[in-house]
């Protein structure tokens, strides 16, 4: 499935073809743009819902905004998404202490990120159904209640606390991996750490094992071996 997913670095990020269209694409990058802007921001790279491992954190923090740009078209969302249960949840403690205003700040950046999330999920539910699975995590009940939200309903499920959260959360070393591909102009090293994304998506639960990056392609299994000069994919 990996292949059907990767954007071609040599076309852009708006490469046609793919299970994920070109929209799809285009808010998926969108939304992993400001995920990564609050997740550095000093302000909120504490919070649960952008926090980074800290070498990921600091490479990004230290590079050109070109190299976080790249990290941006990465074909799935940055952050996993979860809804809260549909028989209510209580009162987020962030966005009730009013008194401070950082928390205030804190408080209305994940309302707002929340709810620009929520709409687009929504939409690609209506128009693209599997594709919140695969780009945002979602189970598939998840899924169906996602496409009936309205605006009103997205506004208050964005206060949830548990509603984001940054992916990939036991393989720190991904995120540094995708950090030093970004800030490789070679389109094969960025290909490598897309793949190598994806294919966490679905061994995370399965294989709790550490990711390993290097410049190296890793070689495909027989079963899987595409055409000559095919892309390898690390799993």
């Amino acid at each position: 499935m990996s292949e059907l997913l990767l954007p071609d670095p040599a076309s852009g990020p708006l490469h046609g073809g793919n299970l994920l269209n070109a929209v799809i694409r285009r808010d998926i990058t969108d939304l992993n743009r400001l995920f990564l802007e609050c997740a550095l921001d000093p302000a909120l790279s504490s919070d649960a819902w952008f926090r980074l491992p800290e070498p990921a954190f600091t490479r990004f923090a230290q590079a050109e905004p070109d190299v976080r740009e790249r990290a941006a078209h990465s074909p799935v969302a940055l952050f996993e998404l979860e809804l809260p249960p549909e028989n209510g949840f209580g009162h987020d403690a962030v966005a009730d202490s009013v008194d401070d205003n950082s928390t205030m700040r804190r408080a209305g950046v994940r309302r707002s990120f929340g709810v620009a999330v929520l709409q687009v999920v929504r939409r690609m539910a209506e128009s693209t159904p599997l594709s919140p699975r695969i780009a945002f995590g979602l189970p598939p009940v998840a899924e169906a209640r996602a496409r009936t939200l309205t605006l009103c309903e997205s506004y208050r499920l964005a206060c949830w606390s548990g509603l984001i959260h940054p992916r990939w959360p036991d393989h720190a070393r991904y995120w540094t991996a995708l950090a030093d591909a970004s800030t490789n102009l070679g389109g094969d090293v960025m290909h490598w750490a897309y793949s190598a994304g994806l294919c966490l998506l679905g061994q995370c639960e399965r294989e709790p094992s550490i990711v390993r990056y290097g410049p190296r392609r890793q070689p495909r299994p027989v079963h899987r071996r595409g055409p000559a000069g095919s892309a390898d994919v690390p799993c």
